[in-house]
């Protein structure tokens, strides 16, 4: 598992925020929210999405979605998914247990989150650490690298990571494309 860093978490976070503020807004407009005023020469006009209401469409947004999917639209948009410690989906339980604990994850506009992430070696917030959950990039859904379609395969490196392509693959390559470039084949 490749943990999620700080940078794309948030990226994720902010993208969920701006659907939950449109669908709040559209919510509220339906459910008779819309008001318009003057007074004094001054016309104004908005939307009130006032009460509990937001505050539970967050919660079960956020619950919902990483129970079922394992993932919320922002986090689907940047590759990210939520698991246990074995890489399965996290279920109902945990899911409500790690967003619970947004509430303190949240503070500072996420500060709290992103120190507990940069403190921890597997890059668990609070929520997370409390519901033995991680945020791992899905890599899942990507389509598989080029140079897969031409037979070739990095060399995997201890631990089943790929290995970095090392001066002597580079000369060999090389090698063998100025071979095939003077023969005129290439």
């Amino acid at each position: 598992m490749i943990y999620a860093g700080v940078a794309l978490r948030f990226v994720a976070v902010v993208i969920d925020g701006v659907l939950f503020l449109v669908v709040t807004l559209v919510v509220a407009l339906f459910a008779g929210g819309a008001y318009s005023t003057t007074e004094n020469g001054t016309h104004e006009f908005g939307v009130r999405a006032g009460g509990w209401w937001p505050v539970v469409l967050f919660f079960a947004y956020y619950v919902a979605s990483e129970a079922i999917f394992g993932r919320t639209v922002g986090k689907r948009l940047v590759g990210l998914r939520v698991v246990d410690e074995d890489g399965d989906r996290i279920g109902l339980g945990r899911s409500l247990v790690r967003n619970l604990l947004r509430i303190v994850d949240a503070l500072f506009l996420y500060l709290v989150a992103a120190i507990s992430v940069w403190s921890s070696p597997m890059g668990q917030r609070l929520g997370d650490r409390a519901a033995g959950t991680y945020v791992v990039r899905d890599l899942g859904d990507r389509p598989a690298p080029a140079w897969t379609a031409y037979g070739y395969a990095p060399p995997a490196a201890a631990g089943g990571q790929v290995a970095s392509y090392t001066e002597e693959a580079f000369l060999a390559d090389l090698s063998r494309a100025k071979q095939r470039h003077a023969s005129g084949s290439g």
